[in-house]
């Protein structure tokens, strides 16, 4: 049987999936690993536990199909996940993840520049992205600066594990580097931000999403089970591989993944900045094509914090029903009405990624009572990151631009009651998938690159997933003054936040 893997190094746990060329998934295998958070707005992983994660996850998929014939591998991952290495590809530093925003003062001094290469990321970089985590290693780390052989990120340390080579995604450098596709770097850029190195310490060579970059090692393709020299594809960043998933070709649709993070995704026609959104981003998926992103740094993890830190209840009481947690929390919140008796949740825990870009910002449960009940917080945590998603249609309203469509996925899709307030909150229908877009979009990348198909169009085609329509239940009214109110929090709230101070 002829077949691709697909790996998904996401922020909670790795994914490796197999597929045949007609989109049917053999097998789906999970790894989670720790996060580690030392101080207010940092957030760390250990690469090791990546990549044992992986071995463990990708051995036990060939031991239950070890007579497939692997076509290519492709390899997603979240982006803006750094870390340094020596020459040997070791680690220096535990990974600084994507949500981690203590570079926010190199932030502000790149986005000073005001520089005309920042128009291609919406006129501002993010404490997030790897250019300010670079300054903040030069900065405050100079001793692991200085021995670093590179810097880089996720997806390229693991691709290198894979194949031997350092190589960097166009995806991920389009949209977070602030390297422009067929230009490559700008140096009076790079100098003016105290970076004219950049060039020595991060991969050299950029390759489009779909260009095969090297071949299975054999020490790999032992551990694991399976032939070495397997072609092994470039990837992208996780959500943005999900819109090759999801079918997401033309302009005006949206991906949106709902998750650990929300990420909001649009194909568009034009370059101009959009205030508060990222973007547009150029060719990061498709040549020719550019891309708008917003996102929320906390969605789903917000209601992992609720379940870890405050209703650790649910996690003993979801064991002996053999659920989860969500589950349990999803049908008593499904039992609250719209409003959530008054309360409201501003989805600030790390920051506020669209459309404030403010990192000092921070999370708001507001309107406790006595009377309130965790399945109310539960209910406001997903109306609070719905308002999120609406306040993007809005400001994209006011600039004339029309959402046609929108197609919903990853975890948190799994939570029939987000997506349904989600659904009542836009105003529209959604077209949802439960299938893990992130790794069907890897997959339909993987068989590209040898060529199984001739379009990542064509192989969304042949491996379409299933989607569900879900329309809205309730009318907007249910929701606006609530709404009305999580716009003003922030707006409130900002006087009080400490800036770096």
């Amino acid at each position: 049987m002829r077949c691709v893997m697909a790996v998904d190094l996401g922020t909670q746990s790795i994914r490796i999936g197999l597929y045949d060329l007609k989109g049917r998934m053999l097998s789906e295998v999970g790894r989670k690993y720790k996060t580690y958070y030392p101080l207010p707005g940092w957030a760390e992983q250990d690469p090791r536990d990546w990549w044992k994660a992986f071995i463990g996850g990708a051995r036990e998929t060939m031991s239950r199909f070890p007579n497939v014939a692997i076509l290519a591998i492709a390899v997603s991952a979240t982006s803006s996940t750094v870390l340094p290495v020596d020459h040997e590809g070791n680690p220096l530093n535990k990974a600084i993840i994507w949500m981690d925003v203590r570079a926010t003062e190199q932030t502000e001094r790149i986005n000073k520049a005001r520089h005309p290469i920042l128009k291609w990321c919406g006129g501002e970089v993010s404490a997030e992205w790897l250019l300010p985590k670079v300054l903040w290693f030069k900065e405050k780390r100079p001793e692991i600066y200085e021995k670093a052989c590179l810097i880089v990120e996720a997806i390229d340390w693991f691709n290198y594990k894979l194949t031997g080579r350092w190589v960097g995604s166009q995806c991920n450098a389009s949209c977070k580097w602030n390297y422009l596709p067929g230009e490559g770097w700008s140096k009076d850029f790079l100098e003016a931000i105290g970076l004219a190195e950049l060039g020595q310490k991060v991969p050299s060579e950029i390759l489009p999403v779909g260009t095969v970059i090297g071949f299975l090692e054999k020490d790999v393709a032992r551990e694991i089970g399976c032939d070495p020299g397997i072609p092994v594809a470039q990837g992208g960043i996780d959500a943005h591989t999900s819109m090759i998933g999801l079918g997401n070709f033309e302009e005006g649709e949206v991906s949106l993944v709902l998750d650990s993070s929300s990420v909001f995704l649009m194909n568009v026609n034009f370059s101009s900045v959009i205030p508060g959104f990222w973007g547009p981003y150029k060719d990061p998926l498709y040549q020719g094509v550019l891309l708008l992103e917003g996102g929320q740094v906390s969605s789903g993890s917000i209601l992992n914090w609720l379940v870890e830190k405050i209703a650790k209840q649910y996690i003993s009481e979801a064991q002996k029903h053999r659920v989860t947690p969500f589950d349990l929390l999803d049908t008593e919140a499904s039992k609250i009405p719209p409003g959530a008796n008054g309360l409201i949740v501003l989805d600030h825990w790390q920051g506020n990624r669209t459309p404030y870009k403010d990192p000092y910002s921070r999370g708001i449960i507001w309107g406790l009572t006595m009377n309130h009940e965790v399945p109310h917080i539960a209910r406001a945590i997903y109306e609070g990151t719905s308002f999120g998603i609406r306040l993007f249609l809005d400001y994209l309203k006011e600039k004339n631009i029309l959402v046609r469509k929108i197609k919903v996925c990853g975890g948190g899709t799994r939570s029939h009651l987000w997506t349904r307030i989600l659904a009542d909150v836009c105003e529209q229908p959604l077209k949802v998938t439960l299938e893990n877009m992130t790794l069907l979009g890897s997959a339909i990348v993987a068989a590209c690159s040898v060529d199984a198909f001739h379009s990542f169009e064509e192989g969304f085609l042949a491996m379409q997933p299933e989607f569900e329509v879900i329309s809205p239940q309730y009318p907007f009214s249910e929701y606006q003054k609530n709404y009305e109110h999580y716009c003003k929090l922030y707006q409130i709230s900002k006087k009080l936040i400490c800036r770096g101070e």
